[in-house]
């Protein structure tokens, strides 16, 4: 083989590699990963410009967003023409023009001039024939159905309007599911047009994405959607669903952070489905992810109510310790997440749109109540040894207050920084009983103490109250809070010297290699 073949074959071969990676883009498992992925294929310069032009006329949404994450990634003096040009060349297919606009608009930040838009193709010819795909690859991959919907909400009005009708108008029931993710992230205009438009769906998608929907509209909307479920349910459709559902929850940690799984359980079947979430006493859902159709055995085994298992995570070397507890305090818990989100406007996870059904499909439209266990009055105040010990118990573990710029606390005081009961110590014991952080520290020992009731420890319940009375008067000698903020400190400076030492090993220049 001459050396001119050899490199056409090796030219042919990266662009197989590049392309294939490319596609690659829409099967990642999540966003993070996704970017990852993008961000690797953008330091490979022109030939991925090639491949993500080659691949604008994809009709998977999964893949466009990866191509969209791919252009962040690159330089914007190589991709913004190309995809402008891409835009106007009338010999590439609509979908191919419509999608490099997309790209300019939506993730990179650029306008489209007037001149500009006389030359594109109307976008709902095209939304529609990827709406019929968004359906089809829905049925393995859920979450594109997410994707869709913000793809589309992020164009014109009228152009949103056409599309809906003409999912409206399909007549596959799969497209309830379609018109429910697009709800869930529509104004109220738009919710309410859908409510109705699901009310005309004859089908148990349809009862799922208006049991979904109840959950996640405003409460002004939940009586639409209550009367088009009993609508449904008057014309003679019923729901499918299947199985048991289990809850599990870990205790807090320091930040509110909680664990909260939802485990369906499925009739006579060795699968079952698994949906993770972490949520936060402020913020609500901050991390969900589904696992459709996991092994049984990959899953804590079912066990009476209170009883902790210790659950090892993947690619974590800490387990985790997660309480069998009622499933409606589950709901309950996730309720108030919901709650919390919709305050502060915060867009719901799409796992929670699409997966929905498997927590609330063939329960009725209305918020789970669940009372707590009462609790117990607290525990004396306990000394440095009883605090020692709580603070050593799982559920305590890795409990760390998170603090401002440890450098500017150091600043004059580094003589006595590492010093217990120094000036440092004083002053992270003065945040920790701050106007912001004592309410915050009282509440996450209150879900400490409810999540200890849940699996019977009464006396540790009681000893954490007692804290919680301590931070509640502001005691700033209580041994728990005082090794609260000794341990939060040696954590600080511990994470600060790694950084230093790692900017340091990262810039040659400050290295002095003696003889």
């Amino acid at each position: 083989m001459s050396d001119k073949e050899s490199r056409v074959l090796h030219s042919f071969s990266d662009r197989l590699a590049i392309d294939r990676a490319v596609k690659d883009l829409a099967r990642a498992r999540n966003a993070y990963r996704q970017d990852q992925l993008a961000r690797e294929l953008a330091a490979r310069g022109k030939p991925v410009l090639n491949a993500l032009l080659r691949n604008l006329a994809a009709s998977d949404p999964a893949l466009r967003g990866g191509l969209g994450r791919l252009a962040q990634h690159m330089d914007p003096d190589l991709i913004i023409p190309a995809l402008r040009q891409a835009a106007m060349d009338e010999r590439r297919p609509e979908a191919a023009r419509l999608t490099a606009v997309m790209l300019l608009e939506r993730y990179l930040g650029q306008e489209i001039d007037p001149a500009m838009a006389q030359h594109i193709p109307a976008s709902y010819d095209v939304a529609r024939e990827s709406g019929e795909e968004a359906i089809a690859i829905a049925e393995t991959e859920p979450l594109v159905l997410v994707e869709y919907a913000e793809q589309l909400l992020d164009e014109p009005p009228e152009i949103v309007n056409a599309v809906l009708q003409v999912i409206t108008d399909m007549k596959d029931p799969r497209r309830a599911r379609l018109l429910m993710s697009i709800a869930a992230y529509g104004d109220v205009a738009l919710q309410k047009e859908i409510l109705t438009a699901l009310g005309g769906i004859r089908h148990p998608l349809a009862l799922q994405a208006l049991q979904t929907l109840w959950h996640l509209v405003s409460p002004d909307l939940q009586p639409v959607a209550r009367r088009q479920f009993q609508k449904l349910r008057l014309s003679g459709v019923r729901e499918t669903a299947t199985g048991t559902l289990r809850a599990l929850l870990s205790p807090c940690n320091a930040q509110g952070h909680s664990f909260l799984w939802f485990i369906r359980t499925l009739d006579d079947e060795p699968v079952g489905h698994l949906l993770t979430l972490i949520v936060n006493d402020e913020l609500g859902v901050v991390y969900a992810t589904a696992y459709p159709d996991l092994d049984l055995d990959a899953l804590p085994m079912p066990a009476p109510r209170g009883r902790a298992h210790r659950v090892r995570m993947i690619d974590s070397p800490h387990g985790l310790l997660l309480a069998e507890i009622d499933p409606l305090l589950g709901l309950n818990l996730l309720e108030e997440a919901l709650q919390s989100m919709s305050q502060q406007d915060f867009p719901w996870p799409g796992e929670i749109v699409v997966f929905g059904h498997w927590l609330w499909s063939g329960r009725p439209l209305s918020a789970p109540e669940f009372s707590w266990p009462r609790l117990p009055e607290p525990a004396p105040a306990i000394n440095r040894r009883q605090a020692s010990a709580l603070l050593e118990h799982p559920a305590f573990a890795g409990w760390v207050w998170t603090l401002p710029d440890l450098g500017q606390l150091l600043r004059g005081h580094q003589e006595d920084a590492l010093q217990k009961d120094g000036v440092i110590h004083e002053k992270i014991i003065d945040i920790l009983l701050n106007e912001e952080n004592r309410p915050r520290l009282s509440r996450r020992l209150l879900q400490q103490a409810r999540w200890l009731m849940l699996t019977g420890d009464r006396k540790t319940a009681m000893q954490v109250l007692a804290v919680r009375e301590a931070v509640d008067a502001g005691d700033r000698n209580d041994p728990f809070i005082r090794m609260l903020a000794w341990r939060s400190l040696l954590t600080a400076a511990a994470d600060r010297a790694m950084r230093n030492a790692l900017r340091t090993i990262n810039s040659g220049s400050d290295l002095k290699i003696g003889k």
